[in-house]
């Protein structure tokens, strides 16, 4: 099994905020530079002294982002993105349906595009048709981010992820999850940022808190469920344990819808043990004695 890259999305309202949010990204695999937010969007400045490999995304507003100008402008930028060597671009999949040209450039440079559907409404009835069509446009990654009701919904992400060419995310607090066990979805890369998307964690929290890049295979998976596990910091202090105790085990909070929901998941994932959250003191320590144990 290959260990998903950490990506971290990063913003800004002027050129000098993105690019010190992409200098200042020192946890990242590679970065995501959302030029959407930018007031006057300059490509040779985004890509320039870069010190890893970058996203490019120009995200129009009928998919969850921010750029108020036209399609030709926002193809302008992605073309030049990939003119100037950006690694990859980002370019929605209802998009290739316009007369805009985007379909060009993901003919011309399938190898450097990712192809990326959102739904923030939940999980799409169409999903399967819709990563068919995906995958048949000739770009080199899809990405597919649902938004999760419930814990199970996530599910068939791990089936589209098989591909091996796939990121695939959840987004919501049921989402959780995909980010932080990216490399046991399948996802070729997962994204970090400061709540960019729903659900979405500090990149440098996923790898300090949550031991992104400790999960592999073989690792045990433990998880803290309750309705305010996501202000828990119980799996912060159980990953804390793990790491000291020299294990390959990883805890992670799990927003489950019921208990039904929370078996179906972690079930399917193979988790070895769940709690609940807010337990005491006492409960804590006998806790993590029997977690480390293991």
């Amino acid at each position: 099994m290959e260990r998903s890259l950490l990506c971290e999305t990063v913003t800004g309202a002027t050129m000098a905020d993105l690019v010190a949010a992409r200098d200042a990204a020192a946890a990242a695999d590679l970065v995501e530079l959302r030029l959407d937010g930018v007031a006057d969007p300059d490509v040779r400045r985004a890509l320039e002294g870069r010190r890893v490999p970058v996203i490019v995304t120009c995200r129009a507003a009928w998919e969850g982002g921010r750029f108020d100008g036209g399609e030709d402008d926002r193809r302008r930028i992605l073309a030049e993105a990939l003119a100037r060597g950006a690694e990859y671009v980002d370019i929605e999949w209802r998009a290739l349906r316009g007369a805009a040209g985007f379909g060009d450039l993901v003919r011309g440079h399938g190898s450097r595009v990712v192809v990326s559907s959102h739904d923030f409404d939940g999980v799409p009835g169409d999903l399967c048709t819709r990563v068919r069509e995906m995958r048949g446009a000739g770009a080199a990654v899809v990405k597919v981010a649902i938004t999760a009701g419930r814990l199970s919904d996530t599910l068939p992400l791990i089936d589209i992820a098989r591909g091996g060419d796939a990121v695939v995310v959840g987004m919501g607090e049921a989402g959780v999850p995909t980010r932080l066990l990216a490399s046991r979805f399948g996802s070729r890369w997962t994204y970090g940022g400061r709540g960019v998307a729903p659900g979405q964690l500090p990149a440098a929290d996923m790898v300090r808190r949550f031991r992104f890049r400790d999960v592999g295979a073989a690792t045990r998976l433990y998880g803290v469920a309750g309705a305010g596990v996501m202000e828990s910091r119980l799996p912060e202090t159980v990953n804390a344990a793990f790491a000291a105790a020299g294990l390959d085990a990883v805890c992670v909070p799990l927003r489950a819808a019921d208990a039904a929901d929370l078996r179906t998941f972690t079930e399917a994932l193979g988790f070895a043990a769940v709690v609940e959250g807010g337990l005491p003191a006492d409960e804590t320590a006998r806790l993590l004695a029997d977690w480390t144990r293991q």
